[in-house]
């Protein structure tokens, strides 16, 4: 949401308790404004509106006829705050101060379009705009955001058995619950548009994943006596909650962007076929069978002409599984998967690029019904003087939306690191498909 510094409209201007009526009157007009603050000093002493004015005599001091003290606004509060303290004193205007400083002067016509177009009047959420501002701050001071999208399963069954008012109080009950649920401090929900709600949250991908799955539960235990007993359920997804930090090269907004159409899908892939939510609302890597590298780095060649980086990567199956992967998988004995791109980069996303080779790769290996997807990739220093790389992404299975992320130290061949994080952040998913097949052979 907009803070009171983006919506003041006009420069400060103010008088001082010394000044006489007239020149507040002159003041006023000039400046077609209805109410001036009194600054004795750099200390704020007060408000004089034109409705002191009215039969004063031009010669009396401001002083005499302002009101003293009085209600003001930090101008990094946002338009919501502002609107709350001009509700609690009954005052259509406020001095703006940042610290000790008048920077101008908001009103209640100032805030009004702010908030129309921002809150939803029906669940008193904010609109996703809202959202979308909070979220790129934050991303812009180097936090890290999870996003969490909650779809309403069979929504326009309720209206259409119920009727829309019905509906309405479904979307409210909902609006409600979550509203319980997220913490102000660190989770921004808003209503993301007809059946659909939003929570941008600075919770760990794990924190987040436990928070999707009290959300499902949740929403099924409301009860709207207008529906005589049939129940309500949602789908989440989720996407985020790994890159430490945003680097430079990333555009704010678009990052943004792709976790959101990520939860989103997620969200999607979590519905069952009726509609109706999975019986796993939200699945992450940790529900997943653990196992080997079912796949090795046999070749990564990185080559650089002027700006613009080539590079190929050849993976090849590593265990003496490999007939069963070959057999079952349908690959007509082929056991060398590789892919290779080139992009104009520079020496950071180089390692993306990297990541993003191995990940065509990879979906080679992977057989029809499975997706893979990188996020990020992401570079942290530790304490002990280390990098460490991390891939990103999220892992499409059986209609499921997994996130998945893997790790590598940064050493002497950063590539080979960039390479492996990913099959790394692979290796549960891979041993999955592997037990999987066996299963549907019948090979032990």
């Amino acid at each position: 949401m907009k803070t009171v510094r983006e919506v003041i409209r006009r420069a400060p201007v103010w008088v001082n308790p010394e000044h006489t009526v007239e020149s507040a009157i002159v003041l006023m007009q000039g400046h077609n404004v209805g109410g001036l603050p009194v600054m004795e000093g750099a200390r704020l002493a007060g408000m004089v509106l034109n409705s002191h004015l009215l039969g004063a005599s031009p010669t009396q001091r401001v002083g005499n006829v302002m009101t003293p003290g009085g209600a003001s606004v930090s101008a990094s509060a946002s338009i919501r705050e502002a609107a709350d303290i001009m509700a609690r004193t009954s005052c259509g205007r406020l001095p703006v101060m940042d610290g000790d400083e008048l920077i101008g002067v908001v009103t209640d016509g100032d805030l009004l379009p702010e908030l129309g177009r921002n809150y939803d009047p029906l669940t008193d959420l904010p609109w996703s705009d809202s959202m979308r501002a909070w979220a790129i701050d934050r991303l812009k001071h180097g936090e890290e955001i999870t996003v969490l999208f909650v779809d309403l399963n069979d929504f326009g069954r309720f209206n259409k058995a119920h009727g829309h008012i019905v509906g309405d109080e479904v979307l409210q009950a909902v609006a409600r619950s979550l509203s319980g649920l997220t913490d102000p401090a660190i989770d921004f929900l808003c209503r993301y548009g007809g059946d659909e709600f939003c929570i941008v949250s600075l919770r760990t991908a794990e924190d987040a994943n436990l928070l999707a799955q009290t959300i499902s539960h949740t929403v099924s235990e409301i009860r709207v006596q207008s529906l005589e007993g049939d129940g309500i359920s949602c789908s989440v997804g989720q996407c985020g909650g790994k890159r430490t930090r945003e680097r430079e090269h990333v555009h704010y907004a678009a990052t943004l962007n792709s976790l959101i159409n990520l939860a989103s899908r997620a969200c999607t892939a979590n519905k069952g076929r009726n509609g109706r939510a999975s019986a796993h609302p939200v699945l992450s890597v940790s529900a997943l069978d653990s196992g080997g590298t079912r796949l090795r780095l046999t070749r990564i060649e990185v080559v650089w002409e002027h700006r613009t980086a080539r590079v190929q990567i050849d993976l090849q199956t590593a265990n003496d599984e490999l007939p069963i992967v070959k057999e079952t998988l349908d690959l007509e004995g082929i056991n060398r998967y590789s892919a290779s791109q080139s992009a104009e980069t520079d020496g950071e996303g180089v390692l993306k690029l990297v990541a993003e080779t191995t990940i065509l790769a990879l979906r080679n290996f992977l057989p029809p019904g499975y997706e893979l997807e990188l996020t990020d990739v992401v570079l942290n220093h530790i304490a002990t003087g280390q990098t460490i790389v991390t891939a990103v992404g999220q892992f499409s299975v059986e209609g499921f939306a997994i996130p998945v992320a893997g790790s590598a130290v940064l050493g002497d061949d950063p590539y080979r690191a960039a390479a492996s994080c990913v099959l790394a952040a692979m290796n549960r998913p891979l041993s999955r498909i592997v037990a999987r097949q066996k299963m549907q052979t019948g090979i032990s």
